[in-house]
């Protein structure tokens, strides 16, 4: 038997060889998936503009990933979009990091390899890759760094963008700049997104383009969930922006009693840094030294040299912050990441609150070098009261926000006075008060 086969094959023609691959792997894709039951909104639009968009907001386990991995697979298996090329199709992944890119949208549960196990990943001297067997790939990027964006602008040409985790894309804006150029690869080249929503500018307006095409899923609705799970989220957060934000889908674009604004970050933001007086990073710890479930604030701001006027034309000294290296991490990693960016940007002090406890970061940082500046803060006042006056600084044009510190900008337009303050917005405060707020011999040095 197999002998007839292949001597069947080998008097098949390369044209009719083509023909008998691309029928088999529609077979295998429809056997695979034909009883496959999306949720609502993991179904696509029937028709997605040329450089338009399918974005999916969702909250929490709403199958977002996995809706825009079933659309790429379902797109390989499609009809081409260049027949010139192996596999007809040229794509990218675009991720907060290329780490999340290989582990979400590839390897993951809901990812590439979970809808079609023939997609393999490989890395070469061009660059991480998912490759059909067929010859269609899609090349993998993050959107972190500035060197992630260089890498972008040389990404190639594409016929399909697929960018996970929209509103967590740190450098955003110019993911999106240099995706786009290369868009071009076929008759209809367009967008897919997949987030959870954050008041980011760049998807507030990808949502009110008429190019965009949003589907929203909520937690609740998410019947694959485990029903315990669903209803623990549901009861925690009840009533609040997270619940709205995180397990229904809502891009809250204003919060009613919030100091900050995204306007108002974005008509101070700046695209690079110039040069400095003072440098400072700025820490809120963890209350012990042994909580790592608690966030630790870590944020780099400076002092500009020049004096510009602010909104009411007085020349002053406008403050810059530039860096973000807050997270959930062991105390001897938040140390060693602010005496790391104490050095490389030449920074004056390291300057931490200490009020809850947090007095146990000078005693590592100490341990891990010596020679670091370190100073203490001790808050006399309640943090609206130290909070509004830094708010005033954007709102007068003179406190700045340097490319795009995501995940700062949210805590800062989404806190509400009298809610627990979060730990980004906390170093933010104490960072901006240290350069341009502090009066003299406010803070506590420590030898």
């Amino acid at each position: 038997m197999h002998a007839d086969l292949d001597a069947k094959l080998a008097g098949m023609s390369p044209a009719e060889l083509e023909l008998l691959e691309a029928e088999l792997a529609d077979r295998l894709w429809h056997k695979r998936w034909g009883k496959w039951t999306p949720y609502p909104w993991q179904v696509p639009p029937e028709h997605i503009e040329t450089l338009g968009w399918w974005l999916q907001l969702g909250g929490r386990g709403t199958g977002k990933t996995d809706g825009c991995a079933r659309y790429m697979v379902a797109h390989v298996n499609g009809p081409p979009c260049d027949p010139r090329l192996p596999g007809g199709h040229r794509m990218a992944i675009i991720a907060p990091t290329q780490g999340d890119a290989v582990e979400a949208c590839v390897n993951g549960p809901s990812g590439l390899k979970a809808h079609d196990p023939r997609v393999m990943l490989r890395t070469t001297v061009g660059g991480t890759f998912a490759r059909w067997p067929g010859g269609a790939e899609a090349k993998l990027f993050g959107s972190h760094t500035p060197d992630d964006v260089e890498r972008l602008r040389a990404g190639g040409n594409r016929c399909l963008v697929w960018m996970e985790e929209v509103a967590a894309q740190r450098r955003l804006k110019d993911a999106i700049t240099h995706s786009e150029m290369g868009l071009r690869i076929g008759p209809n080249p367009h967008y897919i997104g997949s987030t959870t929503p954050k008041p980011r500018t760049e998807l507030i307006e990808l949502t009110r383009s008429p190019k965009t095409t949003v589907t929203r899923g909520r937690t609740r609705d998410a019947i694959h969930l485990p029903e315990e799970q669903r209803l623990h989220l549901i009861r925690k957060y009840a009533g609040t922006r997270t619940e709205a934000q995180e397990l229904d889908g809502v891009l809250l674009e204003t919060i009613e009693g919030a100091l900050w604004s995204m306007e108002s970050l974005d008509t101070t933001r700046v695209g690079a840094t110039p040069p400095m007086t003072r440098v400072v990073v700025a820490m809120d710890p963890a209350a012990t030294s042994t909580d790592e479930a608690d966030e630790m604030g870590i944020i780099v701001a400076g002092l500009g040299q020049q004096y510009i006027p602010d909104k009411n034309g007085f020349l002053r000294q406008h403050g810059y912050a530039f860096d973000d290296l807050s997270g959930r991490m062991p105390p001897i990693e938040a140390a060693r990441k602010a005496i790391r960016a104490y050095h490389e940007h030449r920074a004056d002090a390291i300057v931490a609150e200490v009020n809850n406890g947090g007095e146990w970061i000078g005693t590592v940082v100490r341990q891990v070098d010596p020679t670091v500046n370190y100073r203490t803060v001790h808050a006399t006042r309640g943090k609206l009261t130290r909070a509004e006056p830094v708010a005033a600084l954007t709102d007068q044009l003179s406190a700045h926000i340097v490319s795009s510190l995501p995940e700062l900008e949210e805590q800062l337009t989404t806190w509400v006075p009298g809610d627990a303050s979060p730990d980004r917005l906390d170093a933010y405060v104490w960072a901006l008060t240290d350069l341009m707020l502090a009066p003299a011999g406010n803070l506590a040095a420590v030898a």
